[in-house]
């Protein structure tokens, strides 16, 4: 009975382990209106244009990883945290943990060891996870007083960057941003920025 409980056991955790990294299935937006709503166009020079979204990436709290003008390119990352609960992943341990603990009362509690493992990872499914979005940004000029600015971001859903993880820095999702809000509200802010630099000037 013993060796079936572990064959169970190791079956089940495959089973759950194999659903790890997902990937969000992509909305129905075309891949033209998407193109439209990552793209910006400004009446402005390149320059101006880079340090209003330099200055607009800092006020959203991400960090510059990479900043190449002659390229027309920046790089950054924000890390936040955020609520992402895998009911599948939480019923899928549940189903463990209850089947250790009727284990464990059959044996007098000599396997009680066994509920440790499952506990915890349900106690990571339902804490908030550690979520870092990745964007790159490519600042292109079209003539000398018109830019383009493309602003590409991805979410990814770290599995436990905290600690109790198969692998602590594996995203559990990567999620390609569809909505047009925050594409708008970026070119809003990146806007706002530019006129606050010509003012300057």
């Amino acid at each position: 009975m013993k060796k079936l409980f572990c064959l169970f056991l190791i079956t089940l955790i495959a089973l759950i382990s194999c659903n790890r990294v997902s990937a969000k299935l992509m909305p129905k937006t075309s891949k033209e209106v998407l193109t439209q709503r990552q793209t910006g166009y400004y009446d402005t020079d390149t320059k101006s244009v880079m340090n209003a979204v330099v200055a607009t990436l800092y006020d959203n709290d991400y960090i510059i990883e990479d900043y190449d003008e002659t390229l027309g390119f920046i790089r950054a990352k924000k890390t936040l945290k955020a609520a992402y609960t895998n009911k599948k992943r939480v019923a899928g341990w549940s189903v463990v943990l209850a089947a250790a603990t009727a284990y464990t009362v059959f044996s007098y509690g000599s396997t009680a060891a066994t509920m440790y493992s499952p506990s915890r990872r349900i106690a990571t499914e339902l804490k908030d996870k550690t979520v870092v979005i990745d964007a790159n940004v490519y600042i292109n000029k079209i003539d000398e007083n018109k830019t383009e600015v493309k602003f590409l971001p991805v979410e990814k859903v770290l599995q436990n960057a905290d600690g109790f993880a198969f692998n602590q820095m594996a995203p559990l999702k990567v999620i390609r941003i569809y909505k047009a809000y925050p594409y708008k509200e970026f070119f809003s802010q990146v806007e706002n920025n530019l006129q606050d630099i010509n003012s300057l000037i």
